[in-house]
Order: structure tokens, then sequence, then C-alpha cells
């Protein structure tokens, strides 16, 4: 709950009791954007759920959105932190290896927070700091990732080799947004293991093709 805790868009709580009451609101929020989508999403549902007053809720949060980007952010964290154990300091022998370890960590968080991710991805992104978010949690796992590739792709000139870095990483963040969103017919019955199997395969062939 530290990450909440610290979030640009929480009311930091002071006292034991009001972050206890944080970690309430975080976890009916949760459960209230799994089980009733972005339509049913409001500010009396997660009061509700979370058994408290409303204005409790306003004390954390300004509204329902910043609610959303308060988990957006918490998830794109702790998919950060599972990105860096796996890629940081690491002595990688070709650059499949490193995709395949980008493709493993988005694919085991994926399942993990498979029904909620599948509503924050389609979460209509409105505003400039909710787009601001993908984008700059976009950029640091981009960041980690050609840390660990640059030294691979040497024979790449830049700026050719952050396109073909950034590249392969879209081929398989793409997959993988795509099936948590449930709207990619041909991603829907295929696990997220083979899933990753297989993005590791296409980016590590387009890797190689443009070398």
């Amino acid at each position: 709950m530290d990450s909440y805790e610290l979030s640009p868009f929480v009311r930091r709580p002071v006292q034991e009791r009001s972050r206890a009451a944080l970690a309430r609101i975080i976890s009916a929020a949760s459960e209230v954007l799994v089980r009733k989508g972005n339509d049913g999403f409001s500010m009396a549902e997660i009061a509700e759920a979370a058994g408290l007053p409303v204005g409790n809720i306003y004390r954390r949060f300004e509204g329902k959105d910043s609610i959303v980007q308060a988990i957006s952010l918490d998830t794109f964290r702790r998919l950060e932190d599972l990105v860096r154990s796996r890629l940081e300091g690491q002595q990688f022998a070709s650059a499949g290896a490193v995709v395949a370890q980008l493709a493993a960590s988005m694919a085991t968080l994926s399942k993990q927070d498979e029904a909620l991710l599948r509503v924050l991805f389609s979460y209509p992104m409105t505003s400039a700091v909710s787009r601001g978010l993908v984008l700059t949690g976009r950029r640091r796992l981009v960041s980690l990732y050609k840390d660990a590739l640059s030294g691979l792709l040497q024979d790449l000139p830049e700026p050719r080799r952050d396109i073909v870095i950034g590249m392969s990483y879209h081929i398989v963040a793409s997959a993988i947004v795509s099936k948590s969103r449930g709207d990619d017919p041909t991603l829907i019955d295929i696990s997220w293991r083979d899933l990753a199997q297989e993005v590791t395969n296409a980016a590590t062939a387009y890797l190689n093709e443009a070398r």
C-alpha cells in the first residue's frame, strides 16, 4: 500500500486508520471495476463496497478518474519492478533472451491481474494526465528493455538501434495489451505462457532481420 500512499493521485493519509481506509477504498474500487466495468463505476458504488461514507472516498481522491489513475500507476510500477528484477544487471547471451524476459514479465502480471487489467485498458483515458501516465510508464519500461538490449545490438547504428528496440518492444506490448482487452479473437484462447512464447519468437525474428 506504500505506493498508493505516495501516489500523486491520492491525498496522503497520515493516521493509521486513514491508511487502513485507503486500503479498503483501493480494494473496493478494484472489485467494483471488475464487477461493473466502466459504466457502473462510481464513487457511490466504491463507498458501498468499502463500507465507508462517500465523503471518506473524497477525502482521499478527487473523483473516480483519480482512483483509476492511482490503480493504473500502481500497475505500471509493479510491472516496472518485475521487469527490472529480470533485466537489470543481468548478462544475456542473446537479444532473444532479453525479449523472453520482457514478454514473460508482462504475461505474468497480466495473468495475475487479468480481470482488472481488462477494465483498465478499456477505461477512456481522456485527460492529459491519464495519457501522460501511460506514456511515462511506457518510457520507463522501454528504457529498462533498451539498457538490457543495447549491448547486444552494437552492429546497428544509432538512431536505427533505438527504432529497432522500440519496434520490438511494441511487438510484445501490443499483443499483451490486445489479449488483456479481449478485443482480438486470435488471442482470446491462447494461454499467457504460449502468448509470451509467440511474441518472443516474433520480436526476436524482427530483431534478427533488422540486423
